[in-house]
């Protein structure tokens, strides 16, 4: 089935530039230039991921969230923005109250677009009994050094996994990731089993760059960990 994507952003040439992306990887894209115009599409039909703007005229990014929310709170929902300073403490309530959503810096590279919609598809049936990967890396700037790294993952996991098996999805943080530990984003961490060598090498890597804290969870038929590296 076609991953239905909705894009919510005033800027054309944004809109624009997920469309292409997307559109390459196959996906069904619709795109709205305000909030009241994406929750009406959201309305009419469930995307399976909405990328969303913050800063829009009539309502922001922060009350389309909250509408979007009202309407389904399964909604995977991405806010990019380059504002996202100015509407911290309404994102921090937003959060407070239990609202879902992830946040990235814009913009957002043709790479990182194609991740976060191949990590959010959940069309691929798999098997209750397969082993799984969810994998979230928080990073404060990104570089050639940990997109090279970022590339790199993505290829062993995909080869030590079953599609639908595994999902990668980075987030650029805003603040030092000492700071967002203090901040409860991340969950207690647990033991994981069973993670293939390859992969926990690459996650040595990535764990020696300053700039990158990793949430892993892995998941089988006995039950699943999370850890943070």
């Amino acid at each position: 089935m076609m991953q239905k994507i909705l894009v919510i952003d005033d800027d054309a040439a944004v809109r624009g530039a997920f469309e292409l992306v997307l559109s390459e990887m196959g996906c069904a894209v619709r795109v709205a230039e305000d909030g009241l115009a994406g929750i009406e599409m959201a309305r009419s039909e469930r995307p399976d991921l909405i990328f969303l703007d913050l800063k829009m005229p009539g309502i922001d990014g922060v009350e389309t969230l909250r509408r979007l929310l009202a309407l389904d709170t399964t909604l995977s929902i991405y806010i990019v923005t380059a504002f996202s300073q100015e509407y911290l403490s309404d994102l921090n309530a937003a959060q407070a109250q239990g609202l879902k959503f992830q946040l990235a810096s814009k913009p957002l590279s043709s790479s990182q677009i194609r991740r976060i919609a191949m990590a959010a598809n959940s069309v691929t049936e798999v098997n209750k009994n397969d082993k799984r990967i969810a994998l979230t890396l928080y990073v404060v700037a990104m570089n050639p050094e940990i997109q090279q790294t970022i590339d790199e993952l993505s290829s062993m996991l995909a080869s030590s996994y079953r599609p639908g098996c595994w999902s990668l999805n980075v987030v650029e943080v805003l603040a030092m990731p000492e700071k967002a530990l203090q901040n409860d984003i991340f969950a207690t961490p647990t033991l994981v089993r069973e993670i293939p060598q390859p992969v926990l090498k690459l996650l040595g890597s990535l764990s020696k760059m300053p700039s990158v804290l990793a949430s892993i969870t892995t998941q089988d038929d006995k039950g699943s960990g999370t850890v943070i590296l």
